[in-house]
């Protein structure tokens, strides 16, 4: 099974009947990582995945007293993000180790057409898309604004990693909020 495949058919369980918001993020990690967030067993980093659920289930997550006790439920936050309507995928599905985030962004620029086509599978252009990382954001709002897509992020949302989870949690937080997008609200 190469790479992708693994990568979509992890995606496509959680896949929501109807998507009611789109997350678009940087390319997935390479397999031997042993780490992705649609996969159900992941030991070690998955920030995207706890740093998204932070935000989206706040209560709910701020009742584990450790990381490991969050991600032996993963499974159980998966299927939450699925039935709020909630899905991710990629600027590429191709993972990109070692490269540099100008080769990213260009790579990104040059799959957008891909990426539409996914978009249009997930529900066309009328679904909410947020942008989650610089490069991503810089490769790929213009294009889609000016195709019709709604990235309802006007400003970059940083990756939750090295860092920026804070920045991470709370530009998302005050996003979705102004939208009325967060799972309560639904």
């Amino acid at each position: 099974m190469t790479s992708t495949s693994i990568f979509a058919q992890a995606r496509k369980k959680y896949l929501p009947s109807k998507v009611k918001l789109l997350f678009i993020t940087e390319a997935p990690p390479t397999p031997d990582r042993n780490r992705y967030f649609f996969f159900e067993q992941v030991k070690q980093g998955d920030s995207l995945f706890l740093e998204l659920m932070k935000v989206l289930f706040t209560e709910e997550v701020a009742s584990f007293d450790t990381v490991k006790a969050l991600r032996a439920e993963k499974v159980y936050f998966l299927e939450r993000f699925q039935s709020v309507g909630f899905h991710l995928i990629h600027a590429s599905d191709m993972p990109l180790p070692n490269t540099t985030a100008t080769e990213r962004r260009n790579t990104y620029r040059a799959n957008l057409p891909v990426l539409m086509k996914q978009i249009d599978s997930s529900g066309g252009k009328s679904i909410p898309i947020v942008l989650v990382s610089a490069v991503v954001y810089e490769a790929c709002f213009e294009g889609l604004v000016e195709s019709g897509y709604q990235v309802i992020n006007e400003t970059m949302i940083e990756f939750p990693n090295s860092g920026q989870q804070i920045n991470f949690r709370r530009k998302l937080t005050a996003l979705l909020t102004t939208h009325n997008l967060m799972p309560e609200g639904l």
